[in-house]
């Protein structure tokens, strides 16, 4: 029979499929710093342990008396502790007993036997759906004189049980939904039941965690270990929580003795309210206080797909900074362009992230690789079935992201279909990521401050032009005019330095902005600074000025007074977002959504808005 739980256990094992995923990630989130080959292993002998309890309880109605003496060590303080319920000073005295979801829980029902005097139990436990089979089971389990109740109805009777002075033995769980408080497990969010702790509050009963740890095949060793007396009952749950943890963390041999194959962090997982936490029952201040903490552990896994042109990564920041309030819980993970990390680092709002790999056979097996990471929630500001593809390949549970009237993004778990009546071009992309956030439960509000300002302090006023642009050259105001500026500028404001920002490919345009003006007012490092320094150099300028573009975008970001030229783009939908001064330019007669030739605007309205921040006389 053993060898038949170990076969039949490896079988399970390896047809697994979901579950074995779900299991191997339950073991990631709960030993995050074992190797991948040691909670395959743990993974392999919870099968087979899961296969010897179903086999159990029908095998040990034919035990002898001798075999069911031997299925569980009972030592003598465990001994002792029954012994006061039974005749001692607690006899009389109500108790709850939390039963953990371990691979020989079962044999708790031989409790009776073993002590002949012990108060009558009441079990609660969920029925099954099969009226005969869950009439078999309820029979068996109650053999020995417990009392069988079904969680449906019998809470009512659970209760008058420890009015008499009797015990009530529960199974606590550790994704209670809605019904749970919001706590931690194993430094994870979980919605843990709190309904034992509200039985012993509200009775005065003691309450014992009551273990039993597998020794040899159907047997095990009973351990019970009292509470200290709590205050509410969620501390009750937290500190039996507690209790567990450190069992199942003790070694190689108690690891197992979990079922690890149900989800235990699903908290939520099955709600679109992923982003926020439920106000009511929760109880994380006060989990962080029992067990040390100074903030919650970031434990919680969101991966982030970011946009690929830096204006969309920039005016993603806001909608990230109130995930990272809402859910103090999540280790956020940015997924995008190699070049953009110095960006995230500077921003702070990441704890990790993973650069997209280079184009090629090899793309995709890189996510695959991904998926031993376990992911709970891939969130996706792209609109591609590459990206869909990228979250697909990791496994994620839970991938959430925009689909537009008339698209299609099949691989997406949970997605937001943007209302028909919703008009994009009367709304900025970062309203539009709000709609779908506040779909998903964000409830923060978005945080539009810049980061703090540093103006340079060598003296001499600064301005920074970024003269091309990524994409679209109708975008690109005329050199002309950019060559306009800056003389009427320097004739001004002599003591102006003007730098003109860009990548290597609008090296061609600032040349010619550049030349023939006096080397001292004017640098040209288009192309000569990477990203970081890209940053460092609008952070300390007085004012930029620019066309629609990314370098706009994060100007503003770093609390740099723009002054923007806009054209046939929409400024309401892709202008400045953040809480700096920005200057709007448009031709004129020009709808505020856009649609006229950028040559519109002339070289003396730009002067006029960047004059004063050269003076020092703007507000």
């Amino acid at each position: 029979m053993r060898a038949l739980c170990v076969v039949l256990g490896r079988v399970i094992g390896l047809c697994g499929g979901v579950r074995r995923h779900t299991t191997l990630k339950n073991l990631h989130h709960g030993f995050p710093d074992q190797t991948e080959q040691w909670r395959r292993q743990v993974y392999y002998e919870a099968c087979a342990r899961m296969v010897e309890m179903a086999l159990f309880m029908p095998a040990s109605r034919y035990f002898s008396e001798d075999r069911l003496d031997a299925v569980l060590e009972i030592d003598d303080g465990v001994r002792a502790a029954v012994e006061r319920y039974i005749s001692g000073d607690k006899k009389g005295q109500p108790f709850v007993v939390l039963l953990p979801h371990m691979t020989m829980s079962e044999a708790a029902s031989l409790l009776p036997r073993y002590f002949p005097g012990l108060p009558t139990m009441s079990v609660v436990f969920r029925p099954l759906n099969q009226p005969a089979l869950n009439a078999w089971v309820e029979e068996t389990r109650s053999r020995f004189g417990n009392r069988q109740l079904s969680r449906r109805s019998g809470y009512n009777d659970a209760m008058a049980a420890l009015r008499r002075g009797e015990g009530v033995a529960l199974l606590f769980d550790q994704d209670a939904t809605r019904r749970g408080a919001t706590s931690l497990f194993m430094g994870r969010v979980a919605s843990l039941t709190d309904l034992p702790g509200l039985m012993a509050i509200r009775f005065d009963a003691d309450v014992q965690l009551l273990l039993l740890e597998r020794t040899e095949f159907w047997q095990a060793k009973l351990s019970l270990q009292q509470l200290t007396k709590c205050e509410t009952s969620t501390e009750v749950v937290i500190r039996a929580h507690n209790l567990l943890e450190a069992y199942l963390r003790r070694d190689t041999h108690s690891a197992p003795d979990w079922l690890w194959l149900h989800g235990r962090w699903g908290h939520q997982t099955g709600s679109r309210k992923r982003f926020s936490l439920p106000e009511k029952r929760m109880e994380l201040e006060q989990t962080n206080r029992i067990n040390g903490n100074t903030e919650t552990p970031r434990k919680t896994r969101l991966w982030v797909r970011m946009p690929n042109w830096l204006g969309d990564v920039v005016m993603a920041l806001p909608i990230l900074r109130a995930v990272r309030q809402g859910r103090p819980d999540f280790e956020i993970t940015l997924i995008g362009k190699a070049a953009f990390q110095p960006l995230f680092d500077r921003l702070g709002v990441a704890d990790r992230f993973i650069p997209l790999p280079k184009q090629g056979w090899g793309y995709f097996r890189k996510f695959y690789q991904l998926r031993l990471d376990y992911p709970d929630t891939c969130l996706m500001f792209t609109n591609s079935t590459r990206s869909d593809l990228e979250a697909f390949f990791t496994r994620c549970p839970q991938r959430m992201g925009m689909v537009r009237p008339g698209k299609k993004r099949q691989l997406l778990t949970k997605p937001y279909f943007l209302p028909e009546d919703v008009d994009e071009t009367t709304m900025h992309q970062t309203a539009v990521w709000e709609l779908m956030l506040r779909r998903y439960g964000l409830s923060a509000p978005l945080d539009t401050m810049p980061l703090p300002r540093e103006v340079s302090s060598l003296g001499r006023p600064q301005v920074a032009m970024i003269c091309g642009t990524e994409n679209a050259p109708e975008k690109r105001w005329p050199i002309s005019h950019w060559r306009a500026l800056i003389e009427q500028l320097l004739a001004a404001t002599p003591e102006v330095e003007v730098l003109l920002f860009g990548t290597p490919a609008d090296r061609a345009i600032t040349d010619q902005v550049a030349d023939g003006f006096p080397k001292g007012s004017i640098q040209n490092l288009a192309g000569k600074t990477d990203l970081s320094a890209f940053c460092d150099g609008l952070k300390h300028c007085n004012v930029v000025v620019c066309n629609d573009t990314g370098g706009m975008h994060l100007a503003n970001m770093m609390g740099t007074p723009v002054v923007v030229v806009f054209g046939p783009t929409n400024p309401v939908r892709t202008g400045p977002i953040f809480d700096a001064p920005k200057h709007i330019l448009q031709p004129e007669g020009c709808p505020a959504t856009g649609g006229f030739a950028i040559g519109g605007v002339s070289a003396e309205r730009v002067l006029a808005s960047v004059v004063p921040y050269v003076e020092g006389s703007a507000e």
